[in-house]
């Protein structure tokens, strides 16, 4: 698998569940964007603290939500919630997997880098559909995340990295347009809506499933 095909089949995967994928999607950024707006700049730490407690579940439903829409599965808009029964471990590993990420990246880049590519599945062990034994424990899912991302984290790098691509093509355009007053302003508010988080992060969730899935060899529906 490569990563282009990874993202061609994440990018099928969220057109066809769009309504409930970016249904999903928006309440996490609404939520995101209350919590910063409700906590003072002074409380950073707190705001981080309050955003990982609220939102790792639903990141975690995210994931689950765009599995569902990559193996053709029904999926319930609820299902966003579902990860709250599993909300003491799933925190715990969310919380785990942000440490050792944040050390490595503060001791060097690529250990960091390399971390987070490890722990993509950590949120989805909790919560895969299809698993019999789902994980129950926060080094269970990081020790099955990174057992599984074996042979597949350049793939999941080489997503990170095509998602970025729109982002690059804005700030070129973005370059252009201030040594060229007359660039239509049009074309950069088009790049900017599809280099966002709105579109991105859907994408992102449901082309790491696709990766997810092939890994685990499930059928699809």
């Amino acid at each position: 698998m490569t990563s282009w095909v990874a993202l061609r089949e994440g990018l099928d995967a969220f057109i066809g569940r769009f309504p409930i994928l970016m249904g999903a999607w928006l309440v996490i950024a609404l939520l995101q964007q209350g919590i910063d707006l409700l906590v003072p700049e002074s409380l950073a730490g707190v705001e981080v603290l309050i955003s990982i407690v609220i939102l790792a579940p639903l990141y975690a439903g995210q994931h689950r939500l765009a599995l569902k829409a990559v193996r053709g599965e029904r999926a319930e808009f609820r299902e966003l919630f579902w990860a709250t029964r599993y909300w003491g471990p799933l925190l715990f590993a969310y919380v785990l997997v942000c440490l050792l990420t944040a050390l490595g990246l503060i001791f060097l880049i690529v250990p960091g880098v390399i971390l987070a590519l490890g722990y993509t599945f950590v949120l989805i062990r909790f919560t895969d559909p299809s698993c019999e034994h789902r994980a129950k424990r926060a080094t269970e899912a990081m020790r099955e995340s990174l057992e599984m991302t074996k042979g597949y984290r350049g793939v999941l790098f080489g997503i990170g990295f095509l998602l970025l691509i729109p982002v690059f093509v804005l700030a070129i355009l973005f370059w252009i347009s201030v040594q060229n007053p007359d660039f239509p302003q049009w074309v950069l508010e088009v790049v900017s809506l599809f280099s966002g988080a709105l579109f991105l992060g859907p994408v992102q969730a449901t082309s790491f499933m696709v990766v997810y899935d092939h890994a685990l060899k499930h059928p699809r529906g």
